[in-house]
């Protein structure tokens, strides 16, 4: 462990000089090489730099015209560099998927205060180098440390079309990412995840806003399905559960016996008034179960 700490120390002076000379970097071999010795962190750093250096007044992000060729252009060209974080995000994923097929992307993993999927190492905890080869079972921990590297430090705060490809890419590969704490999350689940309305309101119950939270799942067992029907009887149970389990935090604002009442009424419409039935709340959060 030393040696490689000492390695990843003198790893430093290279990765400053590319990112230096960021318009003149080879990002496609430069990141091959530093994949091939675990410098994912340096990675990181290096292919944000080498897009700001493709466009460096940050036209992509603030264009007149996204359609025009040269909007398109300086996005492409952003979008190339942040690929070579997305090859490394994928092949930490590959691994975990070997040694737990499921728990990376359970809508409980990883909830505020259960970090049992997951581990508990951060973006300050990620080491310059990750081991090589990594065992499968630590793959998990590094991917969080390098998804929180991506999304919560600030050397990136301001690359909102960064953070746009990360969490499209959470998204795409069904990991909660209501659990990172992104400046751009929110209207990310307002914009792109319209389909799963119902990451928003985990997004609210994983930061304990449980007024909104509430709201959010109550709106949210209202409305209409797939082509305007109603959806099933038993998600919107589990959907006003959630509601209910949100109403009962402290500062909520919010009155459970509302919620109650609305299950009730939900269970006479159903006629299954009296029937002992238990649904449980749709996305349980480990947390919430032992306040």
């Amino acid at each position: 462990p030393g040696d490689w700490a000492r390695w990843g120390q003198l790893l430093q002076g290279p990765l400053r000089t590319l990112e230096h000379h960021a318009a003149r970097v080879d990002l496609t071999e430069v990141a091959a090489r530093l994949r091939s010795i675990g410098a994912c962190k340096g990675l990181v750093s290096l292919a944000t730099r080498v897009a700001r250096a493709r466009d460096p007044r940050d036209e992509a992000l603030h264009v007149q015209d996204p359609h025009g060729p040269r909007a398109q252009q300086l996005h492409y060209a952003r979008l190339e560099c942040y690929q070579a974080v997305i090859v490394v995000l994928d092949d930490l994923l590959s691994l975990a998927r070997q040694a737990s097929p499921d728990a990376l992307w359970l809508p409980d993993s990883g909830a505020r205060g259960s970090e049992d999927s997951f581990g508990t190492m951060r973006a300050a905890d990620l080491p310059d180098l990750l081991p090589t080869p990594m065992r499968a079972g630590d793959a998990a921990m590094y991917l969080n440390a390098m998804l929180c590297l991506c999304l919560e430090d600030h050397a990136h705060r301001a690359d909102a079309l960064f953070h746009f490809c990360i969490l499209k890419w959470l998204l795409q590969r069904d990991i909660p990412l209501w659990r990172y704490d992104s400046p751009y999350l929110k209207n990310f689940l307002q914009t792109h995840a319209q389909d799963q309305p119902v990451l928003l309101c985990r997004y609210y119950q994983h930061r304990h806003r449980w007024a909104e939270a509430c709201d959010a799942y109550m709106a949210l067992a209202r409305r209409a399905g797939p082509h305007q029907t109603q959806l099933p009887y038993a998600e919107r149970v589990a959907l006003l559960q959630s509601a209910a389990l949100c109403a009962r935090m402290p500062d909520s604002n919010r009155r459970v016996e509302l919620v109650l009442q609305r299950i009730e009424q939900l269970k006479r419409e159903e006629g299954r008034l009296g029937q002992e039935e238990l649904f449980q709340p749709q996305f349980p959060d480990p947390f919430l179960a032992r306040r």
